[in-house]
């Protein structure tokens, strides 16, 4: 009989769950938490002396070495704010601050240069982030099943598939899609309400920056949790489920709804 080990805690701005499998589990789940935890420490906005806030307090000019995990994290937000025209846009600041539309940090090898007078809120790509950093955690271990579900932003180790049944973003009480999923990752993403990133209230806008209607929803699946969040973010934000950058990062949309 192998062992199996479940836990559940607030991390996030969520209910956090690792479940594991295997002569380890138990080892393997605390590792997995104590990851998420040092992912919130360096990514969360609402915490003053996070590493994203420093790089927000930072005056344009300024040069600042950054934790892997946030160097990471950054050039992916980057990647996408290019890639999809800014409707993966994680700025935030008056109508001036946000005039400069570049990316509010450049990369300098592990080092990144402030652009512009921009913030960043990195709460629509930090949560599937730290899913994957959990998995990754957890497959340092003798464990042969592992599932870490952040509120819905999920992901998924192991031999078995499991099945994953998604909710109607305008019908809490209705199941509108059932997936198989095995060694991918899900996450879903609404327009009002709290976004699927960390612990930041948030509202999607499309590329006018107008909110979205708050029943607007989408679920992705992609072979990392931090694709298929932010990727949820660009099919809200331009209204297409069939968004080219999908299939550029081996990605689908099992639920969409305009709201």
């Amino acid at each position: 009989m192998r062992a199996t080990c479940r836990r559940a805690r607030p991390l996030l701005g969520t209910l956090v769950d690792v479940r594991a499998e295997g002569p380890e589990a138990e080892a393997a789940v605390a590792a997995a938490f104590d990851e998420i935890a040092a992912v919130q420490a360096l990514l969360s906005f609402h915490t003053a002396h996070s590493e994203l806030q420093a790089i927000n307090r930072a005056a344009p000019g300024t040069r600042l070495r950054v934790d892997p995990r946030t160097l990471t994290v950054l050039r992916l937000a980057c990647t996408l704010h290019e890639a999809s025209a800014r409707a993966f846009d994680c700025r935030v600041g008056t109508p001036e601050q946000l005039a400069d539309t570049r990316f509010p940090v450049a990369f300098a090898g592990d080092v990144v240069d402030k652009q512009t007078q921009a913030r960043m809120d990195l709460g629509g790509i930090a949560k599937g982030y730290a899913v994957d950093c959990a998995i990754e955690t957890l497959r340092g271990f003798a464990v042969e099943d592992a599932v870490v579900n952040a509120g819905g932003d999920l992901r998924h180790h192991g031999t078995r598939p499991m099945r994953v049944q998604i909710r109607d973003p305008r019908n809490a009480a209705r199941i509108a899609a059932t997936v198989r999923l095995h060694n991918a990752a899900l996450a879903s993403s609404t327009a009002g309400g709290l976004a699927a990133g960390l612990d930041t209230p948030s509202r999607i806008h499309n590329a006018d920056r107008l909110a979205l209607p708050a029943l607007a929803g989408a679920t992705v699946q992609a072979p990392s949790c931090v694709l298929a969040d932010a990727l949820t973010k660009i099919v809200l934000a331009t209204g297409n489920a069939a968004h080219p950058l999908l299939a550029q990062y081996g990605a689908a949309v099992t639920v969409y709804s305009p709201g």
